[in-house]
């Protein structure tokens, strides 16, 4: 029988095997070597980020990443959640585990009311869907200190919100990488 576990850790409180894991999983769609994913995660992942995994048999096979960030709204201050690394390992796709672990996302970002955001690309799109999540048009948001590297003009950079006001009509600020 499968066992099949759900788990948020904030960063500052993983176990190094557990990085590891992540970084490995992350390797096996996003092949850099695991020093440089490493590098990546300890470069690039806060203390208090979000880890949601998805474990079978204390196997990690789905993971994504909330990273705390901020945004401007109208020239006020907001922390978000930047959607990033949606992975499902590939031995484990269409097998609904990528749903268990977006209803499990969508459940977190509620919980600590706040708002997130990712991008993606235009094929990904019905898939967030699915999940209530909302495009965003290019014209309401910018990015400010991050350039997608697969993506070949700001047209196609395609934003999502989740958990996030429509009355908002002012272009919004994200920031994801910075300290801002």
């Amino acid at each position: 029988m499968k066992k099949i576990i759900l788990t948020s850790v904030r960063t500052k409180d993983l176990k190094k095997e557990q990085i590891l894991s992540i970084c490995k999983l992350k390797n096996s769609f996003w092949s850099w070597s695991i020093p440089k994913q490493l590098e990546w995660f300890k470069g690039n992942v806060k203390k208090m980020d979000i880890n949601n995994m998805l474990t079978i048999n204390d196997n990690l096979v789905g993971y994504t990443l909330l990273r705390k960030r901020s945004t401007f709204i109208e020239k006020k201050h907001f922390s978000y959640f930047y959607f990033d690394t949606f992975i499902v390992h590939s031995s484990f796709r269409k097998k609904g585990l990528g749903e268990t672990l977006m209803l499990f996302n969508n459940k977190i970002i509620k919980s600590l009311k706040k708002h997130s955001f990712l991008i993606c690309k235009k094929n990904l799109i019905s898939f967030y869907v699915k999940f209530n999540w909302k495009i965003l048009p290019v014209t309401r948001f910018k990015i400010m200190d991050h350039r997608p590297f697969w993506f070949t003009n700001k047209s196609s950079i395609n934003g999502m919100t989740y958990n996030f006001s429509n009355k908002v009509k002012k272009k919004i600020l994200y920031y994801i990488n910075s300290k801002k």
